[in-house]
């Protein structure tokens, strides 16, 4: 709390672009001394490097420089997630493409899945949940959810955003999840990183040319609960600026038992195609900051 105090004072006092620039040094301080982020950086680089699409992207193929700027625009992120926290998101602009359908959903009173990844900021939620009076639910993998939406509550009292502590072999995640569902809450999933306890229910799917190792828990979920998922991203667009994403990705209805597996491995291909899609249009925004493609030598220059 005193971090983030001593933060926002500084933002407050000096202004955005005096805080962003005090930035880059400390992106250059974890550029330097994190060897397994820079390593898994220049993977993704250059994976997207050896791809047609990816060259188009990037420009240029990836050097020191270009994990650096990954870094610096991962520091943005975290700022402006801080910025969101205090509640002091007036500085921020944020364009919508496909809001309507999360907006309509919530007039209907119709819960749904919001399928997110390590892509822009997925606590943008936060603002877009304050200014249109909707109710995020966010599931995490850990214990201390209770200890983090007390964080939340002193930094900004008015948050509509709850976090579930996500346990996929217990009961009670999946009752308190379709309780948040059938009350026409939202409940956002980050499906992009394969935590240790999901070892045992994976699929592999091809990213970028290379197969990787994706949870399939998120989409035996939306099998499981035949509520609706949408696609939901928020990236930076510019100074200041950000674009709220969200689309259409799975329709209501419960999946036959027997037909549940296979058809969370086709949502999980599909996701992954989207993912795909997204890190072309903002190529220095996924922040996945580990070995991705699990089991495979990294990508050489």
């Amino acid at each position: 709390m005193l971090a983030l105090r001593a933060m926002r004072a500084c933002y407050r006092l000096l202004g955005r672009r005096v805080s962003i620039a005090l930035l880059m040094p400390i992106a250059t301080y974890f550029f330097l001394t994190s060897a397994r982020s820079r390593r898994a950086s220049r993977d993704y680089l250059e994976t997207l490097w050896a791809t047609p699409e990816g060259r188009r992207a990037l420009g240029r193929r990836p050097r020191a420089w270009h994990v650096l700027r990954h870094h610096f625009e991962f520091s943005i992120h975290l700022l402006d997630r801080m910025v969101i926290w205090q509640g002091d998101s007036h500085h921020l602009e944020i364009e919508h493409e496909g809001s309507e359908h999360m907006f309509r959903l919530a007039r209907e009173r119709r819960g749904a899945i919001l399928l997110g990844a390590h892509l822009g900021s997925f606590d943008l939620l936060r603002l877009i949940s304050a200014q249109n009076g909707l109710t995020v639910n966010v599931l995490m993998f850990t214990a201390h959810a209770e200890v983090i939406n007390r964080f939340f509550a002193k930094l900004n009292p008015q948050s509509r955003v709850h976090v579930i502590a996500f346990d996929p072999n217990s009961v009670a995640s999946i009752f308190e999840i379709k309780a948040c569902l059938d009350r026409g809450e939202l409940v956002g999933i980050l499906a992009d990183r394969l935590w240790q306890r999901q070892k045992g229910r994976t699929v592999v799917a091809p990213f970028f040319g290379r197969p990787a190792l994706l949870p399939l828990g998120p989409f035996l979920l939306q099998t499981l609960l035949g509520c609706p998922m949408l696609l939901s991203l928020c990236v930076r667009t510019g100074p200041d600026r950000y674009r709220a994403i969200a689309r259409p990705f799975a329709e209501a209805g419960v999946v036959p038992r027997a037909e549940r597996v296979k058809r969370a491995q086709e949502l999980a291909q599909a996701y992954a195609k989207l993912l795909e899609e997204y890190c072309l249009r903002t190529p220095y925004q996924w922040f996945n900051f580990f070995d991705f493609w699990e089991g495979e030598e990294p990508v050489r220059p």
